[in-house]
C-alpha cells in the first residue's frame, strides 16, 4: 500500500518573500516540529520545497510565528528569541548566524521587520506598555541593539508595537490602545519621532493600529474593531507642498454590514493599490469565508470600488506577502487547522491562483500483512497484535485536515462480507473488508446538508441499517442508511444519500442501540429539538426507516449542569446477578460526574436505579459491561490531562447490586495517554487510548485486569495525555479482525495473535 503523508499544522501562519525565495512557517501540529519551509522556483516556474529550518531548539513551540526577509538575511522568531539566518553563496542554503535574546519581554518578536541592515523587534509586554527594539548589523555581521522605542503616552496596556512596518529608514509603529500610529525616522543610529497619525474620528475601541503598512508616500492603518467590529482602514498620504505633512486621505470601510474585522490585515501593493483583509466574510453555502479586497487609489477612480481575490481562504491569523506581481496568502486555519498557502499572479488587472502549497510532514508506513515481531510491525510499536492493513485518510477521499472519529461494523447476513463504518468530520465512510489485507473504499455518506463539520460523529447498526449522529453539528439530526445498498455497487466510489432522517434531535454526542429491543438512545443531545436534558432521548427503530420518539430519561443528580447529561451509554436486556431486574432493559450511562443506572423498560416511565461516583472524578466518559453483567468498566477522559493520575486509568465497578454500584479497582496502564473508548468481548477489553493506540486487557478476573497486547497507531511523539491518535475500535467481527480509527492517520485493520489468557 502507498505511503500516507502526514501534514504539519497551521501552515502559512507567517510568510516572507524576496530574491526568488519564499519562506512559510508552520507550527508543527500534533506530531511535527515547528519549521520554516524554504521554497524556490523550479524550471516550470512552480515553487518547490528546497529545505526546512527547525531552529536550534526544535521543541520551541512558537518558532516561526513571525518572519522577516531582506537581501539574503532571514529573521525568525522563536521562544522569546530572534534567530538570524544568512544565505550561503555556495549552495544557497540559509544558515544560522546569530540569535538575539528577548531579555525580560516574554512576547518578544510578535512583530518583526528587516530592512537595509536594520532589524525591528516588538516587545509587547516590556514595562507593561510595550517597546520596539532596534538592532543594527555591524561590519563583523553581529546584530547590536542600538535603540529602544516606547510610546509617547506610555500608558499601561497601550499595545505599543503590536504591528509595525519599516520602509527606507522609517518605522511606522501601531499602538492600538492609544488609538495612534507613530512614525520614526533614523539619523545614523538614532531614531526620532517625526509624526503621529492619530485615529481621528474613529473611536478608541476601534483598535486602530493593529495592522499597519508603510511604503513611500503612503501609509495604511487598520482599525478592525471600528463600528462594532465591522472594521475600517485609514489611508494616509504624504503631501509635499507648502503645508507639507501626512494627511488623512481616505477611510475605507466594508460595503456589507455583516462583515467583521475589516482591516485586520492591510498592505500597500504599490502607489495605486491597497489590500485589506476581511477575515470573516459570509460566503458560499452560508459558511464563513475570508476575503481580500484590492482598493484603487488613483485620482480618477472611486476608492470605494474594489476587486476581490477569489479561490483563497482568509481567516483570522491569515497572512499576506507581495513581491512584484506575485502574492502569497497564508491561511493557517484552512483545512481544519492544517493550513495552506495560495500563490497568486497578477496579469495587470486580475489576480489568479496559480499554485497551492502545504507541507508534507511525517510519512506513515504503508504495508499490509505484517506480523508483530520484536515489538515492531512496519514501524509501529506493538505487542502480539499484527498489522493486517492500513487505509489512510487520503485514500478515503477525505479533505485535507479532516479527522476520523467513531467506527462500527456490519456483517451482511446474506453474503457474510464484513464492512467498516467510519465516521469523520464531514461524513461517514463505508469500507469493504472481504479481503482485509486490501480494504476497499466504497464511498461516503456526507453529513446532513447545512450542518457544519463535526469532530464527533457516531454510528451504530440495527437490522441492516446504520444510524448516525454528530455533536456540535447544528440541525444534523440522525441519519439512517440502508446498508444493503453496499451489496451491489456499479462504480466506485459512491456519494451516498441518507435513506431516512430523524429530526426530533439536532446535535447529539452519541447514539446507543439495544439490538435486542430495537430501541436507540441518543445521548448528549443539544442545539435544538427534544434534548431530554442531554440524557437518554429514546427512539423506537424497530421499523428502521420510520423511527419514532419513545421518551426521555435523565438523572438530574448527575452531569456537570445537574441535568442528567449522558456522554455515552450502554443499554442491555439485563442478565446479571441482581435478580430484581432480570429481563429488564437497563441502561448504564457515563454522565460526566458519575455513572448512572436506569430501568428504561417502560419508555413512558423510566426509573433511576442507582449512581456511582468517586472523589477524584474528572470526566466520566464511557464504559462497557462484562458479558455476565456483573461488572462495569469505565474510563475517565480528563484525569490524565488534569494530573489527577499519571497513568491511563480504568475504573472497575461491581454492579451486582444495581442500586449500589461499588468501585472495586483502579487499573493503571503502562503509559500516560488519555483513554477514550473501550469495549468488552468475552474476557478481553479493547481500549483505544489516544496516543498509545489500541490496548487489549485480560479481564477474565475483573478485580485484576492485565494488559496482554497492544498496537500504537502513531509512530511519532510520546504516549502522553492529549487528543491525538486512536478514537475507537470495533472488535466484534466473526473473522477476528479489529478495525481501529486513528484521527489523523486512517483506518487500521489489526489482528490479535493467539494468546493464552
Amino acid at each position: 500500500m502507498a505511503d500516507s503523508p502526514r501534514l504539519a499544522g497551521e501552515f502559512g501562519r507567517a510568510i516572507a518573500v524576496g530574491d526568488g525565495h519564499l519562506f512559510i512557517s508552520s507550527s508543527g501540529g500534533f506530531h511535527n516540529t515547528p519549521m520554516v519551509h524554504v521554497y524556490v522556483q523550479g524550471e516550470d516556474h512552480r515553487w518547490i520545497l528546497k529545505n526546512s529550518l527547525s531552529g536550534p531548539d526544535s521543541g520551541a513551540p512558537d518558532f516561526g510565528k513571525a518572519l522577516a526577509y531582506d537581501r539574503g538575511i532571514l529573521a525568525v522568531v522563536g521562544q522569546s528569541m530572534v534567530y538570524i539566518y544568512e544565505q550561503e553563496t555556495e549552495n544557497g542554503d540559509f544558515v544560522l548566524s546569530d540569535q538575539v535574546e528577548a531579555g525580560d519581554a516574554s512576547t518578544f518578536g510578535s512583530a518583526l521587520s528587516l530592512e537595509y541592515g536594520w532589524l525591528a523587534v516588538s516587545a509587547l509586554d516590556a514595562d507593561d506598555i510595550g517597546q520596539v527594539h532596534l538592532l543594527k548589523q555591524n561590519s563583523e555581521g553581529d546584530w547590536i541593539k542600538t535603540a529602544v522605542l516606547k510610546g509617547p503616552e506610555e500608558t499601561d496596556s497601550s499595545m505599543y508595537g503590536y504591528a509595525f512596518s519599516m520602509d527606507q529608514g522609517r518605522l511606522l509603529v501601531g499602538s492600538p490602545e492609544a488609538c495612534a500610529a507613530y512614525l520614526y525616522e533614523s539619523q545614523g543610529d538614532e531614531w526620532g519621532l517625526s509624526a503621529t497619525l492619530s485615529c481621528g474620528e474613529l473611536s478608541a475601541e476601534s483598535k486602530y493600529g493593529m495592522a499597519v503598512d508603510l511604503s513611500g508616500d503612503l501609509a495604511v492603518i487598520g482599525a478592525p474593531q471600528s463600528n462594532s467590529y465591522q472594521g475600517a482602514a485609514v489611508v494616509w498620504r504624504w503631501e509635499n507642498h507648502e503645508d507639507a505633512g501626512w494627511k488623512e486621505f481616505k477611510i475605507l470601510s466594508p460595503e456589507n454590514s455583516s462583515f467583521q474585522l475589516f482591516g485586520l490585515h492591510v498592505q500597500i501593493k504599490d502607489s495605486q493599490q491597497i489590500l485589506v483583509g476581511v477575515p470573516n466574510f459570509p460566503g458560499r453555502n452560508s459558511e464563513v469565508e475570508g476575503a481580500v479586497r484590492i482598493y484603487s487609489l488613483m485620482e480618477n477612480e472611486d476608492a470605494d470600488s474594489y476587486a476581490s481575490l477569489e479561490g483563497i481562504t482568509f481567516a483570522v491569523g491569515s497572512t499576506i506577502a507581495i513581491d512584484g506581481k506575485m502574492m502569497v496568502v497564508g491561511s493557517p486555519a484552512a483545512a481544519y487547522g492544517e493550513g495552506i498557502a495560495a500563490l497568486l499572479q497578477s496579469n495587470g488587472s486580475t489576480w489568479n491562483v496559480t499554485q497551492e502549497l502545504f507541507h508534507v510532514g511525517y510519512q506513515m508506513p504503508g504495508k499490509a500483512d505484517v506480523v508483530c515481531e520484536g515489538g515492531q510491525a512496519a514501524g509501529f510499536d506493538c505487542g502480539l497484535v499484527d498489522l493486517v492493513s492500513f487505509l489512510p485518510n487520503e485514500q478515503m477521499e477525505m479533505n485535507r485536515g479532516v479527522r476520523l472519529s467513531d467506527v462500527w461494523g456490519w456483517t451482511d447476513s446474506q453474503t457474510g462480507i464484513e464492512y467498516g463504518l467510519i465516521g469523520h468530520m464531514e461524513g461517514t465512510v463505508f469500507v469493504d473488508l472481504s479481503n482485509p489485507s486490501m480494504p476497499k473504499y466504497l464511498g461516503t455518506l456526507p453529513r446532513t446538508k447545512g450542518s457544519p463539520g463535526s469532530t464527533w460523529r457516531d454510528v451504530k447498526v440495527y437490522k441492516d441499517h446504520a444510524f448516525i449522529v454528530a455533536d456540535g453539528a447544528q440541525e444534523h439530526g440522525m441519519q439512517i442508511f440502508d446498508l444493503r445498498q453496499l451489496r451491489s455497487l456499479d462504480s466506485l466510489p459512491v456519494e451516498f444519500e441518507a435513506t431516512a432522517h430523524y429530526d426530533l434531535i439536532h446535535s447529539a454526542h452519541n447514539i446507543v442501540i439495544n439490538e435486542e429491543t430495537g430501541f436507540a438512545f441518543a445521548v448528549g443531545a443539544s442545539a435544538g429539538g427534544e434534548t431530554c436534558g442531554g440524557g437518554l432521548h429514546m427512539i423506537d427503530i424497530r421499523e428502521p426507516q420510520a423511527p419514532s420518539f419513545a421518551g426521555c430519561f435523565a438523572d438530574a443528580s448527575t452531569g456537570r449542569r445537574q441535568t442528567g447529561y449522558s456522554h455515552d451509554a450502554q443499554c442491555v436486556i439485563y442478565n446479571g446477578p441482581d435478580s430484581e431486574f432480570s429481563g429488564r432493559e437497563i441502561c448504564f450511562g457515563a454522565n460526566e460526574t458519575a455513572i448512572s443506572i436506569s430501568d428504561v423498560t417502560d419508555k413512558e416511565n423510566p426509573v433511576a436505579i442507582g449512581t456511582g461516583s468517586y472523589p477524584d472524578a474528572a470526566y466520566v466518559h464511557q464504559g462497557w459491561l462484562s458479558e455476565d453483567h456483573a461488572y462495569f468498566f469505565q474510563n475517565d477522559e480528563h484525569d490524565e490531562l488534569t494530573g489527577k493520575v499519571d497513568k491511563t486509568r480504568t475504573l472497575v465497578w461491581d454492579v451486582s447490586d444495581l442500586s449500589d454500584p461499588i468501585m472495586i479497582r483502579q487499573f493503571f496502564g503502562p503509559t500516560s495517554a488519555t483513554d477514550h473508548n473501550l469495549y468488552v468481548q468475552g474476557d478481553l477489553m479493547y481500549q483505544t487510548n489516544n496516543a498509545s493506540g489500541l490496548r487489549i486487557i485480560d479481564v477474565s478476573t475483573p478485580e485484576n485486569p492485565v494488559e496482554i497486547a497492544h498496537f500504537d497507531t502513531t509512530p511519532y511523539g510520546t504516549d502522553e495525555a492529549g487528543f491525538n491518535g486512536t478514537w475507537s475500535s470495533y472488535p466484534y467481527f466473526g473473522s477476528g479482525i479489529i478495525v481501529v480509527t486513528s484521527r489523523r492517520e486512517g483506518l487500521f485493520i489489526l489482528r490479535k495473535q493467539p494468546i493464552d489468557i
